[in-house]
Protein backbone atom coordinates (compact mmCIF):
# COMPACT_ATOMS: atom_id res chain seq x y z
CA UNK A 1 0.00 0.00 0.00
CA UNK A 2 1.67 3.18 -0.94
CA UNK A 3 1.00 5.57 1.99
CA UNK A 4 2.50 8.32 0.94
CA UNK A 5 -0.22 8.22 -2.39
CA UNK A 6 -3.13 8.09 0.67
CA UNK A 7 -1.83 11.14 3.01
CA UNK A 8 -1.38 13.14 -0.48
CA UNK A 9 -4.92 12.48 -1.54
CA UNK A 10 -6.52 13.19 1.82
CA UNK A 11 -4.24 16.36 2.05
CA UNK A 12 -5.49 17.83 -1.23
CA UNK A 13 -9.08 17.05 -0.59
CA UNK A 14 -9.17 18.74 2.98
CA UNK A 15 -7.69 21.80 1.07
CA UNK A 16 -9.93 21.60 -2.28
CA UNK A 17 -12.81 21.24 0.07
CA UNK A 18 -11.86 24.14 2.53
CA UNK A 19 -9.70 26.27 0.88
CA UNK A 20 -9.82 28.52 3.90
CA UNK A 21 -7.24 26.55 5.46
CA UNK A 22 -4.34 27.32 3.19
CA UNK A 23 -5.49 31.12 3.70
CA UNK A 24 -5.30 30.43 7.30
CA UNK A 25 -2.72 28.31 7.81
CA UNK A 26 -0.91 28.52 4.54
CA UNK A 27 2.07 25.75 3.44
CA UNK A 28 3.16 25.45 6.37
CA UNK A 29 -0.40 24.44 7.22
CA UNK A 30 -0.90 21.90 4.69
CA UNK A 31 2.18 20.09 5.41
CA UNK A 32 0.94 19.79 9.27
CA UNK A 33 -1.75 18.05 7.76
CA UNK A 34 0.10 15.36 5.89
CA UNK A 35 2.40 14.89 9.35
CA UNK A 36 -1.19 14.11 11.06
CA UNK A 37 -2.18 11.60 8.47
CA UNK A 38 1.28 9.82 8.86
CA UNK A 39 0.62 9.72 12.06
CA UNK A 40 -2.73 8.48 12.04
CA UNK A 41 -1.13 5.98 9.89
CA UNK A 42 1.64 4.70 12.03
CA UNK A 43 -1.08 4.45 15.37
CA UNK A 44 -3.88 2.21 12.68
CA UNK A 45 -0.41 0.05 11.57
CA UNK A 46 0.49 -0.28 15.15
CA UNK A 47 -3.01 -0.92 16.78
CA UNK A 48 -3.22 -3.71 13.65
CA UNK A 49 0.06 -4.89 14.35
CA UNK A 50 -1.27 -5.90 18.06
CA UNK A 51 -4.80 -6.54 16.84
CA UNK A 52 -6.22 -3.97 19.22
CA UNK A 53 -8.33 -1.92 17.87
CA UNK A 54 -8.90 0.16 21.01
CA UNK A 55 -5.62 1.44 20.43
CA UNK A 56 -6.46 3.29 17.95
CA UNK A 57 -9.82 4.73 18.99
CA UNK A 58 -8.00 5.92 22.31
CA UNK A 59 -5.32 7.73 19.86
CA UNK A 60 -8.48 9.24 18.53
CA UNK A 61 -10.04 10.82 21.33
CA UNK A 62 -6.26 11.43 22.68
CA UNK A 63 -6.15 13.53 19.54
CA UNK A 64 -9.45 14.81 19.41
CA UNK A 65 -8.59 16.86 22.81
CA UNK A 66 -5.37 18.36 21.63
CA UNK A 67 -7.22 19.32 18.56
CA UNK A 68 -10.06 20.93 19.99
CA UNK A 69 -8.27 22.84 22.72
CA UNK A 70 -7.11 24.44 19.47
CA UNK A 71 -10.25 25.60 18.19
CA UNK A 72 -10.59 22.89 16.18
CA UNK A 73 -13.82 20.51 15.84
CA UNK A 74 -14.36 17.11 16.67
CA UNK A 75 -16.40 17.18 12.86
CA UNK A 76 -12.19 18.09 11.49
CA UNK A 77 -11.35 14.83 12.40
CA UNK A 78 -14.37 12.67 11.36
CA UNK A 79 -13.86 14.11 8.00
CA UNK A 80 -9.87 13.40 7.64
CA UNK A 81 -10.75 10.08 9.18
CA UNK A 82 -13.58 9.42 6.48
CA UNK A 83 -11.39 10.51 3.44
CA UNK A 84 -8.64 7.87 4.66
CA UNK A 85 -11.35 5.66 4.35
CA UNK A 86 -12.22 6.53 0.70
CA UNK A 87 -8.53 6.07 -0.10
CA UNK A 88 -8.07 2.94 1.60
CA UNK A 89 -11.45 1.61 -0.23
CA UNK A 90 -9.29 2.02 -3.18
CA UNK A 91 -5.92 0.40 -2.35
CA UNK A 92 -5.13 -3.15 -3.49
CA UNK A 93 -3.78 -4.33 -0.34
CA UNK A 94 -7.07 -6.02 0.94
CA UNK A 95 -5.84 -7.00 4.39
CA UNK A 96 -4.98 -4.06 5.55
CA UNK A 97 -7.80 -2.20 3.59
CA UNK A 98 -10.14 -3.77 5.43
CA UNK A 99 -8.58 -3.58 9.00
CA UNK A 100 -7.90 0.07 8.66
CA UNK A 101 -11.33 1.06 7.56
CA UNK A 102 -13.07 -1.21 10.36
CA UNK A 103 -10.79 0.31 13.35
CA UNK A 104 -11.42 4.54 11.33
CA UNK A 105 -15.25 3.39 11.63
CA UNK A 106 -15.12 2.81 15.02
CA UNK A 107 -12.94 5.69 15.79
CA UNK A 108 -15.81 7.90 14.08
CA UNK A 109 -18.23 6.16 15.56
CA UNK A 110 -16.52 6.61 18.76
CA UNK A 111 -15.76 10.32 18.47
CA UNK A 112 -19.49 10.66 17.26
CA UNK A 113 -21.37 9.24 20.40
CA UNK A 114 -18.94 11.25 22.38
CA UNK A 115 -19.47 14.64 20.39
CA UNK A 116 -22.94 14.00 20.77
CA UNK A 117 -23.25 13.57 24.14
CA UNK A 118 -21.04 16.76 25.04
CA UNK A 119 -23.79 18.50 22.55
CA UNK A 120 -26.42 17.43 24.70
CA UNK A 121 -24.67 18.79 27.96
CA UNK A 122 -23.97 22.04 26.74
Amino acid sequence: MNYDLIIEEVTDGIYRDYPILFEKYGERGRQKCKEDNEHHIKYLQTAASMDEEKYFTDYAHWLNGILTSRGMKTEHLIDNFQRLISAFEKSNDDKHRRVFIHMLESAIDSLSSDASKNSEVG
